[in-house]
């Protein structure tokens, strides 16, 4: 018979094994890995950009570019498309599109023409410039009847814009992404993305080596020069390496595309009438290589494409693109190649 004793040491025995049982920890689960965002790409210039940026309304703002008195120019370092077409006199104008980027000061701004009008529609954007010529006023009026943001300095919303003291009018006007978005919704105008997509692109291709210069030449002999530099191509007028006011950073574009959109001189001051939809000749210059294409531009409600002799999208190298329109008779020189139509 088994003593008292040696009966408690069983039982304590077992309820111990019994504890330890109950304690018998489970092995943790694999960790899974989070899942890798997708990334992001602006539907202007193909770069990658951050969540979020993408679900503001384009910015289109007119800038000045006449020579002495608005040069250097602010902002046009973050644009992500600018169109550079002639105004009159055979002194151009840009046209700058912003989305993702926000520079705190942009112009100096100035006035509208019908075919710059034209050629932001697509884009349905906040359009800030400051007046028009006498035949968009009409037009322009019709357009903010149907929804279009519409934002003149002059009569409509001088909130978003000011004056630089220390700049002569009229090429001291200025205004901002922050101001344009904060301003747009004051007159009705709602900071709503844009469900379209621009350009095709394609990562960037090694360079080439030694490859030419690109010179655009205009009408009365204006020229705008680009310089291959890595994987872009420097902006440079009269001799002068392009940069923002207060930044030294030269103008780094990566896709040059000329157009050739005939246009028709109206009076004695070189005012301009120009259709710009329907089919043109083009040549894309990025990587080192030039190539031929078609510019197409159905109308104000579709975007426009740049399409090579197959009818395919023909692809750009992500960055910030120029689109050189040039008036029948404008010049494309890239090394022994020469353009003109």
């Amino acid at each position: 018979m088994l003593s008292n004793k040696y009966r408690w040491g069983i039982a304590a025995a077992l309820i111990i094994s019994v504890g330890c049982a109950r304690h018998v920890v489970a092995p943790l689960p694999t960790p899974r890995p989070s899942p890798t965002p997708t990334p992001v790409y602006s539907l202007l210039d193909g770069e990658q950009v951050a969540r979020g940026s993408e679900k503001h309304r384009i910015d289109a703002v007119m800038i000045d570019n006449y020579p002495y008195d608005a040069r250097p120019q602010s902002g046009l370092h973050d644009a992500d498309i600018v169109y550079e077409v002639e105004a009159e006199g055979g002194i151009t104008r840009y046209m700058a599109l912003f989305l993702e980027k926000s520079p705190a000061k942009i112009g100096p701004v100035r006035s509208a023409r019908l075919y710059f009008v034209d050629l932001a529609r697509p884009y349905d954007p906040l359009y800030a410039h400051a007046g028009e010529n006498d035949d968009v006023w009409g037009p322009l009026r019709d357009l903010r009847d149907d929804g279009f943001a519409d934002m003149d300095q002059i009569v409509g919303t001088p909130e978003a814009f000011w004056r630089d003291p220390t700049r002569d009018m009229p090429h001291n006007l200025y205004t901002s992404v922050s101001r344009m978005r904060k301003t747009g919704p004051m007159y009705g105008y709602k900071d709503t993305a844009l469900d379209a997509e621009e350009f095709a692109f394609t990562p960037d291709p090694p360079p080439k080596p030694q490859t030419p210069d690109a010179v655009l030449t205009f009408w009365l002999q204006y020229t705008v020069r680009y310089h291959p530099a890595g994987r872009g191509y420097i902006r440079i007028i009269d001799g002068e390496v392009q940069h923002d006011l207060g930044d030294a950073r030269p103008y780094v574009v990566a896709d040059i595309i000329a157009v050739w959109i005939p246009a028709r001189v109206l009076d004695s001051l070189g005012d301009l009438q120009m259709n710009v939809y329907g089919r043109f000749p083009a040549v894309l210059i990025r990587d080192g290589t030039a190539t031929t294409g078609t510019w197409v531009a159905p109308g104000p409600n579709t975007m426009p494409e740049l399409l090579d002799n197959a009818g395919e999208a023909m692809p750009l190298a992500p960055g910030q693109i120029y689109i050189e329109v040039l008036p029948q008779g404008g010049t494309l020189k890239n090394g022994k190649n020469i353009w003109s139509y």
